[in-house]
């Protein structure tokens, strides 16, 4: 008779380990290497003239509303307060920013700073759980993790404040410090009205690990931010609305193409996302409970009747790099108790993969390199626009298309108050100069939309027109 074995349990993986002198030595390596590429990608598109008012003009704005210990406002969206726009109170970290150097590069560093943070959390993490070889492996994946370039290429965004602490709380929850992945997570409230479904999901992994009381505190809590962000969302608005919803009901168009996209083009276009999010991560990191942290904004994303929401190369899959990467981590140091061989050649992998997606979704003209001068220094466009305006008085109230509005704030650019312009805009709303760029389309406005208009606006009576290059400054009659 067959004795019934026992199955053997498996085998635990091991506890974490405080970094040694070389662990330590990557962390700040990695983090360095991260900050500088998403520094030279930001301030090289920057100088390159490819900044815009959607969303740097924006976020300039609001940072230099904070500086001044006043909440958020933007020309830019016509004098709207930001708040009402998107709930982020968190943005107010950009104030002493500005105050320090009010430039819109001073955020585009910022921001930088903070990706490069969280590639540094990641790294930290990665040594604490993996050998050296397989630790490295995974924080070069993140520093080129096409969310966090995604991010740097698209001027500044609020999602960056969320990177770093993404990675502290899923460190935390990877760890069983369920505590600490609690209160890592309740800041997540103040970056943005969707990142309250994030936090339920952490109040989750609680409750399904034991901590009951701390799920259900937690997800009180993610209740009470969604609540309050919305009702400052209404209550702020001018409209008094949620205009942002819109983006999750009736049919799938863009700005460019006001035709439904069709069903087959949407399916393709999303499940490309699903696919750059999943390779992106070395796919291994979706086995993590770790990962679940990943789907509320995957599910938004993938929910939203906005073309633009689907595309792998947006700035929000940047809260995507520290979660999979996280997560990652998790599956390779239990793979490490079972198969301690496989570790290495599988981070490798999942690195090689990170940068094969990288390099599918985001065109490598588009990023530039720390070592091109370029990145440095402004081009012929960012000079064009400066010298157009050289004569306007610092401060002047001004309307600017979506091009040029970003290089007429700060001291560099003047100081200028900046407000949008429209083809549709009526003539007596708008300020006494009025500076676009003619070379090419802006956000709703095609080039032969400004041209038509420059030409039209040039008959009317008093109306002057200053070309410097392909910047046009039209000086309206009749106004301050």
């Amino acid at each position: 008779m067959t004795a019934l074995r026992t199955p053997t349990p498996a085998p635990r993986p091991p506890a974490p380990r405080a970094p040694t002198s070389t662990g330590r030595a990557l962390v700040v390596l990695a983090g360095a290497v991260s900050a500088l590429l998403c520094a030279s990608i930001g301030l090289g598109h920057f100088h390159r003239g490819e900044a815009t008012n959607y969303d740097l003009g924006i976020f300039s704005q609001s940072a230099a509303s904070w500086a001044q210990l006043q909440l958020p406002t933007s020309g830019v969206l016509g004098g709207t307060p930001l708040l009402g726009d998107h709930f982020s109170p968190a943005t107010a970290v950009f104030g002493p920013v500005w105050a320090l150097w009010p430039d819109p590069r001073s955020l585009v560093l910022a921001q930088a700073l903070l990706l490069g943070l969280g590639t540094a959390l990641v790294a930290r993490c990665a040594v604490r759980h993996l050998p050296l070889p397989a630790a490295a492996a995974v924080a070069a994946g993140t520093a080129v993790a096409h969310g966090s370039l995604a991010a740097a290429r698209f001027d500044v965004h609020e999602v960056c404040l969320a990177v770093p602490l993404l990675a502290l709380c899923g460190t935390a929850l990877l760890e069983h410090r369920h505590r600490a992945a609690a209160l890592w997570s309740l800041p997540l409230l103040l970056v943005k009205e969707d990142m309250g479904a994030t936090v339920a999901v952490v109040a989750a992994l609680l409750w399904l690990r034991g901590r009951r009381r701390a799920g259900l505190a937690l997800a009180a809590a993610a209740v009470a931010g969604v609540a309050l962000a919305f009702a400052t969302m209404l209550l702020v608005d001018p409209a008094h609305d949620l205009s942002r919803l819109a983006a999750f009901g009736g049919s799938a168009r863009t700005a460019a193409a006001p035709e439904p996209v069709p069903t087959g083009e949407a399916l393709r276009l999303r499940a490309a996302l699903v696919l750059a999010t999943a390779a992106g991560g070395g796919l291994l990191w979706i086995a993590s409970p770790v990962a679940l942290l990943a789907v509320p904004t995957l599910a938004w994303r993938l929910a939203s009747v906005t073309p633009s929401y689907w595309s792998p190369g947006l700035h929000y899959g940047a809260v995507l790099v520290p979660v999979a990467a996280v997560a990652l981590v998790d599956v390779l140091r239990r793979v490490r108790a079972r198969r301690p061989r496989a570790v290495a050649p599988l981070a490798v992998l999942a690195a090689l993969a990170g940068a094969v997606t990288t390099a599918w979704v985001l065109p490598v003209g588009s990023l530039s390199m720390p070592w091109q001068t370029a990145t440095w220094r402004p081009g012929p466009h960012v000079q064009q626009v400066r010298a157009a305006t050289a004569e306007l008085p610092d401060g002047s109230r001004l309307a600017a298309d979506n091009t040029s509005g970003p290089y007429l704030l700060g001291d560099a650019g003047g100081g200028h108050h900046v407000v949008g312009w429209s083809v549709d805009t009526p003539l007596e709303r708008l300020p006494g100069v009025v500076v676009l760029d003619a070379s090419r389309a802006s956000t709703g406005v095609s080039r032969a939309g400004k041209l038509a208009w420059l030409e039209e606006v040039a008959a009317l009576p008093g109306v002057r027109v200053q070309r410097t290059g392909d910047t046009a400054v039209v000086h309206l009659p009749g106004r301050g």
